[in-house]
């Protein structure tokens, strides 16, 4: 069973990972500020934003490959202060799969363990295990890495990360590289093992969906500090300001004051799937008509984005209902619907 570092502190029982007061530059830019996060025995936490937030320089500064300016970090309730990587119980997969060319699929998984001093024969028994339960192909256990698909060598990637049962696994946008289909499978495949094995885990990833699917927890870093830390619902219906709102999916945000009621300045998000086309006259709630400017479609639905009342709508509908640009629609804001961002909750 994973999901405690090896050394793990009795006194602090669940604090896998605990980061306090993170801070850490590049000359006179603040990369990670003053960054706080504490991970639960058998979690899987992602780490989600843009693109230069900070994501992977904390994960290299939990590796220790960096050293905070400032602030503490805990693994398994020890501090990780000049311990090396070795030292620290992670499991790690990074984008790239960095595997050893010369050596085998089995090889490759086994060969962390030969290190640690297992013999041969248990290290290879080991590693067949692990990638058997990775999804790899037995078939596929002696082939070397250029004979084998990304997907297949993240697999190996994968299953030598978990080889040597680690306290913690970090995982830095390991599907970036995969096509859409290869991407969903793996998310799958990943939350399967991480739930059979009980193991923490931190996702770096920028991809909402991604983070939405699989987390347990996402915290959203922007800027080097962390934005809202939750559950993926509670990120999405209930953001803490307009930038997630913004970047957690497709938004509605609407200027409260005058237009919906309530105090001027205040910002309502309003998702596309709250909107109701087609309402009955005398539904209560915002009624909206206008005329349909553009669409995406998606199959089992579409999003379409209207002109009403000055504004743009996005609504999002039933494929089969997909309406064409240019053509009037209408669509209600049901009363109650929405998240104030300004006050946190809807008035």
């Amino acid at each position: 069973m994973y999901g405690s570092a090896p050394f793990l502190n009795s006194d602090e029982p669940g604090a896998v990972l605990r980061l306090e007061g993170i801070s850490f530059a590049h000359g006179p830019l603040r990369v990670v500020d003053d960054f706080s996060l504490s991970l639960g025995a058998g979690s899987l936490t992602t780490l989600l934003g843009p693109s230069g937030s900070g994501k992977t320089t904390l994960l290299q500064l939990i590796c220790g490959h960096l050293t905070p300016l400032s602030g503490k970090i805990w693994i398994g309730g020890v501090a990780a202060e000049g311990l090396a990587l070795e030292k620290r119980g992670l499991g790690v997969v990074h984008q790239q799969p960095g595997l050893f060319p010369h050596l085998s699929a089995v090889r490759n998984v086994s060969f962390g363990l030969e290190v640690r001093g297992t013999g041969l024969g248990e290290a290879v028994r080991v590693a067949e295990g692990m990638l058997a339960m990775t999804g790899l192909e037995a078939g596929a256990f002696g082939r070397y890495p250029h004979q084998l698909s990304g997907g297949q060598q993240q697999r190996v990637a994968l299953a030598r990360a978990l080889a040597f049962r680690p306290g913690l696994l970090l995982l830095d946008e390991p599907f970036n590289g995969l096509d859409r289909e290869l991407r969903q499978q793996m998310r799958a495949e990943l939350k399967r093992i991480q739930r059979e094995c009980g193991i923490t885990t931190l996702l770096v990833t920028h991809d909402q969906e991604e983070a939405l699917a699989l987390s347990d927890t996402v915290v959203a870093m922007n800027h080097g500090r962390l934005v809202q830390a939750g559950p993926p619902s509670e990120l999405y219906r209930q953001p803490r300001d307009a930038w997630l709102a913004g970047f957690l999916g497709e938004a509605n945000l609407v200027t409260v004051g005058g237009y919906l009621g309530g105090l001027a300045g205040e910002l309502l998000l309003v998702r596309p799937e709250e909107l109701q086309a087609d309402p009955l006259p005398g539904a209560d709630g915002h009624h909206l008509k206008g005329v349909v400017e553009a669409v995406a479609f998606y199959g089992a639905t579409c999003l379409a984005s209207f002109r009403a009342d000055g504004l743009v709508w996005k609504i999002l509908l039933a494929g089969e209902k997909t309406p064409r640009v240019g053509q009037e629609i209408a669509a209600l804001l049901p009363a109650g619907a929405g998240w104030n961002v300004t006050r946190r909750k809807v008035p």
